[in-house]
């Protein structure tokens, strides 16, 4: 049986939920290892190469979890940690024929108190087959007390729920101080994502009772002129349908709502904004109606403002679905340091207080996209926006709580606010600052571009439940650049840079592009669910545009930013091509004319990156064409860049001119190694649609 560190969700009503870990607490076999240590730090022990240093300490599997997670020794939770991070794709701990051996050694000399180095030592971990092979090691520092990643642990640091008394009273002090005492934060949720500011207000509320038992909805119409404080809940659906607000159940809705048919999350995050002191609270399935298409559309066209306005965000971090809950039950001992005394020979000093530190959690609240080291909530698409307009957002993660707003940033293993360069102050900065002239590229567009670029890569590989919402899962944050910055964006590339916007790549082709419903043109990267680099990503080059969008535009454009369709006009040297596919750098390479290049001239090095996987290595007689968009020079080195289109045909005798996007293409050389490509006369300027 394995006693990994991973929560379940904890019901609000267990009679252990305030249970808490008692700190630095060891067993018999991890007693002998810290007197060990004791004695390796103050030189008692020979100073040995790390290979011939004795076994300090022995451990089956199952009787280290088993001492670490139900008995609450501090070093065993460690050691299982360090082995098998919690969020672990495989849990190599599962075996109960392994065993785990520790040994002491230091980092190539004895370490000086008088010193600044911190490393004191380290325990050298392996986790071996029964039979002595070997399957993984680990290094645990032990460090001083003066080491920089030290914590200063709170009450709520050592629960084991995050339901427990402790950890309410953590979230509390995180947003009492934040509300008095940061008042960035303040100006930035009373600072509306769009223009059309004195209505952005949702139409319906999730009113609490004062027992924090009961609930009903509340149609903020009636709730008179002065509007409540709210608190806005960030969750995903996953497989469970949640309860629902719809046409039918709104009026006995507006009676009372029965938490028994609410999901547990749901539940939970009524309880957290009670304890938090709030008596409304916004979700999306409860306060929008779900069989209404008008309704949706008009309160999704407010999602970034309902957002922004609320006094904090309630994010279900650890939540796959409905059903799994806000509230997690883990061993904490895993995530924070053991302390243990040792001597030394500093007669002023004569005991140190020494740590063992634990490998942090593989899991963060700034990761998004798939994989075990992605929370739930953050593989899902919308979130995005839901994070980055909060001004204040709570998370209730697999093994903790984290608080984030606008300037500060804490966490279970670090409670104290500190200051940080968020996400959501990146959003603020790059808002404030005023752009230059188109093409500048000065310190203000770099800073936006920055921004930019880090959301669209973070957020193009997310999950969506219907490809339609691509865009406006991320029309919150599109809404509040063009408000405050005057852009304007068309499919998701600012209209003002769409010349070095159209050149995103994929470092890997897709295998198909997503069908159903239309997301967006093929020149945009929401075209695809997938994660995507920015072509422009060094701006010490002089920049040659060879290519000028003389039209952009997009139809069926709804007030939370779905289109049904978009396209460019542009003009610019094109060349037919074709390609080829090296195998041995499992690189697509563009040809163009009847003329082989010299192999590893700059000619034969013009690399074309499909946006999809294409059929065959060659393009098999298919027609393609390179629209080559700038060349950029530097002293040392020049780039040529551009896409790859091919005609879209309506059937098997159109004629038409229009185009679709299939890739990219890319290629670096130096000035002494000239090219042909584009510059022998082979490009015409044409005038050429793309959708």
């Amino acid at each position: 049986m394995s006693y990994l560190p991973l929560a379940v969700s904890d019901g609000v009503n267990d009679l252990d939920i305030n249970s808490s870990a008692t700190p630095h607490k060891v067993c018999n076999t991890c007693q002998a290892l810290v007197i060990a240590a004791q004695e390796h730090l103050t030189g008692d022990s020979p100073h040995l190469p790390l290979r011939d240093s004795p076994i300090i300490a022995q451990y089956i599997v199952p009787d280290l979890q088993k001492s670490g997670f139900v008995e609450g020794c501090h070093l065993c939770s460690i050691i299982s940690q360090a082995l098998c991070p919690a969020h672990s794709e495989k849990d190599i701990l599962s075996s109960s024929n392994r065993i785990v051996t520790v040994k002491i050694s230091d980092y190539g000399k004895r370490a000086s108190w008088h010193g600044t180095d911190t490393n004191l030592a380290f325990l050298d971990v392996w986790l071996k087959e029964n039979d002595g092979r070997r399957i993984r090691n680990t290094n645990v520092p032990i460090v001083s007390d003066s080491h920089g990643f030290l914590h200063s642990p709170v009450p709520a640091s050592w629960s084991l729920s995050t339901a427990s008394d402790a950890t309410f009273d953590l979230a509390r002090s995180w947003l009492s101080e934040c509300c008095a005492q940061h008042e960035l934060c303040e100006e930035v949720r009373a600072t509306p994502v769009s223009s059309l500011t004195s209505s952005a207000y949702p139409d319906y509320l999730i009113g609490i009772g004062e027992d924090g038992r009961t609930c009903r909805l509340c149609a903020t119409s009636s709730l008179g002129p002065t509007r409540p404080a709210y608190v806005a809940l960030s969750h995903r659906w996953g497989a469970s349908r949640p309860f629902t607000l719809t046409s039918k159940s709104l009026a006995s809705l507006l009676e009372s709502i029965p938490t028994t048919l609410l999901p547990k999350t749901f539940q939970d995050a009524l309880l957290i904004t009670h304890r938090l002191g709030h008596s409304y609270i916004w979700i999306d399935s409860l306060c929008i109606m779900q069989d209404s298409k008008e309704h949706w559309e008009k309160e999704s066209a407010i999602m970034g403002d309902i957002y922004r306005a609320s006094a904090c965000t309630i994010s279900a971090l650890g939540a796959t679905d409905g059903d799994s809950g806000c509230f997690k039950r883990r061993n904490p001992l895993c995530f924070q340091q053991f302390t243990f005394s040792a001597s030394s020979t500093d007669t002023n000093n004569p005991l140190h207080k020494v740590h063992v530190l634990p490998e942090r959690e593989k899991v963060s609240i700034t990761r998004t996209g798939s994989g075990p080291a992605v929370e739930p909530l953050h593989q899902r698409a919308w979130v995005m926006q839901e994070r980055i307009l909060s001004p204040r957002t709570l998370h209730y993660g697999t093994f903790g709580i984290y608080y984030e707003c606008v300037s500060h940033h804490a966490d279970f293993r670090n409670p104290s606010l500190r200051t940080v360069n968020s996400v959501k102050y990146a959003m603020h900065q790059s808002c404030v600052l005023p752009l230059t002239s188109t093409f500048a590229f000065d310190e203000t567009y770099r800073s936006f571009w920055k921004f930019w670029t880090s959301i669209l890569t973070t957020y193009n590989p997310c999950g969506l439940t219907y490809g339609s919402d691509k865009l406006v899962a991320l029309h919150g944050i599109i809404n509040l650049v063009e408000t405050r910055k005057g852009l304007h964006n068309i499919a998701g590339l600012w209209k003002e840079y769409l010349l070095p916007e159209l050149l995103w790549f994929r470092d890997t082709p897709c295998v198909a592009r997503p069908v159903g419903v239309y997301q967006a043109p093929t020149w945009s990267w929401a075209c695809l669910n997938a994660e995507v680099a920015v072509g422009l990503q060094d701006f010490n080059y002089a920049f040659d545009w060879k290519a000028e969008v003389l039209e952009a535009a997009a139809q069926g454009v709804l007030a939370n930013g779905q289109i049904s369709s978009a396209y460019i006009r542009i003009r610019g040297p094109l060349v037919k091509v074709t390609w080829v596919f090296d195998e041995d750098g499992e690189r697509y390479r563009l040809r163009w004319g009847d003329v082989e290049p010299e192999e590893n001239s700059a000619d034969d090095r013009v690399y074309f990156l499909p946006d999809v996987q294409p059929a065959t290595g060659a393009n098999n007689g298919s027609e393609a064409w390179a629209l080559h968009i700038v060349k950029a020079t530097a002293e040392n080195s020049y780039m040529n860049m551009g896409i790859v289109v091919a005609k879209e045909y309506e059937g098997p005798h159109s004629e038409n001119r229009t185009y679709v996007r299939i890739g990219s293409f890319k290629q670096y050389d130096w000035p002494s190694n000239p090219t042909t490509f584009c510059e022998d006369g082979r490009a015409q300027m044409v005038t050429l649609v793309v959708v």
